[in-house]
């Protein structure tokens, strides 16, 4: 008699713990095998991770230095990980809270985690908390906090440099400077653009309240004011126009016309109107000849003219102080780029040699050859194709960030990337010639030297020809060493989120900047307005839509959107590889050892300001002694006359008779 077992057996979650999940990600298909005691049984099941416990977050630059108000976090990147430590399924959803930090796609605080096990926020988050606050990021799921953080945002002062404590009435406050340092009294030269101006609020000086100034690396001058034609005291706010707590008061004494005379170095000194005012503090009377004083009057004036003096020489002594604080200031400035100098030189990877990488790896393409033979060196004596070549339009600029890079990038195509600049026609003719069948000649011009590389043209490759280009033909601003276009604001008001003209967002190094055509026109005025004509930038799709009534040329914003000219858009997202190269400081990058005798050159420049810096904080430091010891000197004098002033009566001094002259 046969007798069959059948064991059924029935499996649901069933929960086990591992951190190897990560190892069958995304399909977490396994084999769940069951041993008995003669035979072993498998089938197939899957696994999952468990629910989110912990959330590392990668502490890099952007999140270790103190962060600044409209800063774009661009590293914000979240590991998600289960009580086991695998990373949780793809899908699941975080409730992300911020403070003092915003979303700049605008969608909302519930967050996905994508298929490597990570909420991704990188280019997401922007800083709009106010200097000297705080930002915090909370995550939630299903209502548990599994994650806390907070930032702390950069403190940063305004002040103002050399304010007059006093001005007569009616006259006018000029060249007042205001400066942005941090705690070490640093200045802030990110303060710049035009997202970056001062105002004033004041009842007292109405021809400039409401004014806004252009902050230019950290500083601003407020060029002229008139104050009021009454005495009394004038205070006014200044303050940063978009970061309103960035502020500082200013109290300024206005005194009367007729109680002022001008001296021999055209400086204001108040005087007073007694008889005896005209006498010197030489000729004051010493302690002892005091008790023949005919009246009180004459000791009070004494007394008020010492005591101006001290004001004076108090006011000489805060000003050379102000100068020392500016000079230590300046020399942190010159060692902080000395220092970055020095950097550049040891260690910098230029961001220019990372995308002639990926130009390089484009086989197939024109400006893959030239890059190839820029490398070699491989020039031959005699006219050739690459006599008068500019460069690859991805070589030819630099930007401020990977967002604006590679928005420009898309609108732009990566053909027109890879373009190949000359600067005539008669240079481009030099690139190919045709056989009689019309057929490209591949012994002739880069094809020769392409198929002497091994890598033969394989697609079509536009050449722009810069004196071809019909150039920008309006104004230029030549005073500024970017030398950028003069357009026309192409709206009333400026409209929120707007970055800029796309032409003007290009930077040149210095060798770029001296390229120009036979007309005299550089690469902004033809290329770039060749590329971009007016091309606008905004900060978000939401911000460039509202000002599709003033777009010209089309417009682009940082988180993907692109319009070309009238009702032509660009839906979708791209990723391009060559992209211009990021380098938010300087356009300039070492590139062969000319560059580095020019950064050695620079840096030596550099060390010589130092030491010149150096000389006058030591000539105000002595100066500041010698005006200490002058008014330690007239303080005594002030002490010993007011003590013999309070020792006798009013009916003793009645006694008193001014020395004979």
């Amino acid at each position: 008699m046969l007798i069959i077992y059948v064991i059924v057996l029935h499996m649901k979650d069933f929960l086990f713990k591992t951190n190897k999940l990560d190892r069958v990600r995304p399909n977490y298909e396994a084999m769940l095998k069951i041993s008995l005691s003669d035979s072993e049984l498998s089938h197939p099941c899957k696994v999952k991770p468990g629910l989110p416990s912990t959330i590392n977050m990668d502490m890099s630059l952007a999140w270790e230095k103190n962060l600044t108000p409209g800063e774009v976090i661009d590293d914000a990147l979240l590991e998600v990980l289960d009580h086991c430590g695998n990373h949780v399924e793809e899908g699941m959803e975080l409730i992300v809270n911020t403070v003092g930090l915003s979303f700049v796609d605008k969608c909302g605080p519930v967050r996905k985690v994508n298929s490597e096990g990570f909420v991704d926020l990188r280019g997401m988050l922007k800083v709009v908390s106010g200097f000297g606050s705080e930002a915090c990021l909370t995550i939630f799921h299903h209502k548990k906090k599994i994650f806390n953080r907070t930032f702390q945002i950069a403190i940063r002062n305004l002040k103002a440099v050399k304010v007059p404590e006093s001005c007569p009435a009616g006259t006018f406050l000029e060249n007042i400077i205001f400066e942005v340092s941090d705690c070490d009294g640093v200045i802030d030269e990110s303060i710049h653009g035009l997202q970056h101006t001062l105002s004033i609020r004041s009842n007292q000086l109405k021809d400039v309240q409401g004014a806004q100034y252009a902050f230019e690396h950290g500083r601003c001058v407020l060029p002229r004011a008139q104050v009021p034609n009454e005495p009394g005291t004038v205070s006014f706010v200044a303050y940063h126009t978009h970061f309103s707590d960035l502020e500082t008061i200013i109290q300024i004494h206005v005194y009367a016309l007729d109680l002022v005379r001008v001296n021999s170095e055209n400086d204001f000194e108040p005087i007073c109107s007694y008889p005896t005012s005209s006498l010197s503090s030489q000729d004051l009377l010493s302690p002892s000849q005091l008790a023949s004083c005919q009246s009180v009057r004459y000791i009070e004036d004494a007394l008020r003219k010492v005591s101006d003096e001290i004001e004076s020489i108090d006011s000489n002594i805060r000003s050379e102080e102000e100068m020392i604080k500016f000079l230590d200031s300046q020399k942190k400035s010159v060692e902080n780029r000395i220092a970055s100098l020095k950097d550049e030189i040891g260690h910098r990877v230029g961001a220019k040699e990372i995308t002639r990488h990926k130009i390089e790896e484009n086989v197939g393409t024109a400006a893959a050859v030239l890059c190839n033979l820029s490398n070699h060196k491989a020039y031959e004596p005699g006219r050739s194709f690459k006599d008068e070549v500019v460069g690859i339009v991805a070589l030819l600029g630099t930007v401020a960030n990977r967002d604006l890079s590679r928005m420009l990038s898309v609108y732009l195509g990566e053909d027109n990337m890879l373009a190949v600049v000359c600067k005539t026609q008669d240079a481009a003719n030099y690139f190919e010639k045709y056989d009689t069948e019309g057929n490209v000649d591949i012994r002739f011009g880069i094809h020769q030297e392409a198929a002497k590389l091994g890598v033969p043209i394989s697609r079509r490759f536009p050449i722009i020809c810069l004196d071809e280009i019909r150039p920008y033909n309006g104004d230029v601003f030549w005073n500024i060493r970017q030398k950028k276009l003069n357009l026309p604001f192409p709206h009333s008001k400026t409209h929120k989120g707007f970055r800029g003209l796309a032409v003007n967002l290009i930077n040149l190094s210095a060798e770029n900047l001296e390229i120009i055509t036979s007309s005299g026109h550089g690469l902004r005025e033809t290329l770039f307005y060749r590329l971009f004509g007016e091309l606008q930038v905004y900060e978000t799709r939401n911000d460039m839509r509202q000002a599709m009534p003033h777009l010209r040329n089309g417009a682009i914003s940082l988180d993907g959107g692109i319009i070309k000219g009238d009702g032509m858009l660009l839906l979708g997202y791209s990723d391009p590889e060559i992209i211009f190269p990021v380098m938010p400081d300087a356009p300039d990058i070492l590139e062969d050892p000319e560059d580095v005798f020019t950064k050695v050159k620079k840096m030596n420049a550099e060390k010589s300001v130092l030491e010149t810096v150096e000389n006058k904080i030591r000539k105000a430091e002595e100066n500041r002694q010698k005006l200490v010891m002058k008014r330690n000197k007239k303080k005594r004098k002030f002490d010993e006359m007011a003590e013999v002033m309070s020792q006798p009566s009013g009916s003793q001094l009645d006694q008193y008779h001014p020395v004979s002259q």
